[in-house]
């Protein structure tokens, strides 16, 4: 059994290894067939016909295995162990790495009410220590990524996603919006007329904000400076809304804004395409490519 272990395991990275001969810029295709059909693998192993698991009426070849791998889990291999690659480039900070390891272990305790050790033996790891290499490091690797990304994009993802703070008070008539707009000389007052009309202090506010009318969020643009916004916005539901917006200068809460850029669902995916496409990414295993690229197109520069 140890055998056959080892055997599947040495095949698993031999997947890593054919695959991910793709980052810092490989310009050339390794193989002629690449432009060929893709129905099959074009990579192989050598002496792929040799056996290697035998009994009981099933032969089980070297490119068996290989191609087992390259089927179930191939497209994962290769990109998390591309993503792994760059992050050991660009997170030179072994402090902040070790922190954030630290904080995920803590994350995994709090949740399973239990030691980690019990909880990793207990889904088949060998111990903590090969849980947290293979769970949460890979993990810390990646949100620390994810922050770095953020953090070097941090005036362009606020112009993206259009991040904004604003309270809103929605009614029933256009007379009642424009008086509010005129009687808005400072937030004070904006506030006077939130209690007095039941208005809400929407705090932060991306273009992917699903609570937020959607006629409002399409003006989220225009809310450029501190203050009351001059246009009364018909809502959705034919309301009017007017609009304070707060806390134009961003950079005072850059770490505010960054926890709440992080949340959104699309950067994970944002961060991942700009590191790949930095480092050249490219696969030479055709049916691997084309899986990923299901995924994501734009990983490929």
């Amino acid at each position: 059994m140890d055998k056959i272990k080892n055997t599947l395991y040495k095949y698993r990275l031999l997947v890593i290894i054919v695959c991910v001969i793709c980052i810092c810029g490989c310009g050339y295709a390794i193989y002629q067939s690449f432009f060929g059909d893709n129905d099959s693998y074009v990579t192989s192993v050598k002496k792929g016909d040799k056996e290697v698991i035998k009994g009981e009426g099933v032969t089980i070849t070297k490119n068996d295995l290989y191609e087992y791998f390259l089927d179930n889990n191939g497209m994962n291999l290769t990109l998390d162990t591309a993503i792994d690659y760059i992050c050991d480039k660009e997170l030179t900070d072994e402090d902040a790495l070790n922190s954030k390891v630290d904080e995920i272990k803590q994350q995994y305790t709090d949740y399973i009410g239990s030691d980690l050790e019990s909880y990793a033996i207990e889904n088949g790891y060998e111990d903590e220590q090969s849980f947290i290499d293979d769970v949460i490091m890979p993990d810390a690797k990646s949100t620390l990524l994810q922050e770095k990304y953020i953090d070097d994009n941090y005036d362009t993802l606020i112009d993206d996603y259009k991040v904004k703070y604003i309270k809103t008070i929605t009614l029933d008539t256009e007379s009642q919006a424009l008086k509010i707009i005129e009687g808005s000389t400072d937030e004070e007052s904006f506030n006077n007329y939130m209690n007095e009309y039941g208005g809400t202090d929407q705090g932060l506010v991306t273009k992917d904000n699903v609570t937020l009318d959607e006629n409002i969020t399409k003006k989220l643009s225009k809310f450029k400076k501190d203050g009351i916004y001059s246009k009364v916005i018909k809502t959705s539901d034919s309301k009017y809304a007017v609009v304070w917006v707060y806390n134009s200068n961003k950079s005072e809460l850059k770490d505010e804004v960054s926890d709440a850029l992080a949340e959104i669902s699309d950067i994970s995916q944002e961060a991942e395409t700009y590191y790949l496409r930095k480092y050249n990414f490219d696969v030479y295993e055709p049916k691997i490519k084309e899986q990923i690229e299901e995924v994501s197109e734009d990983y490929f520069g």
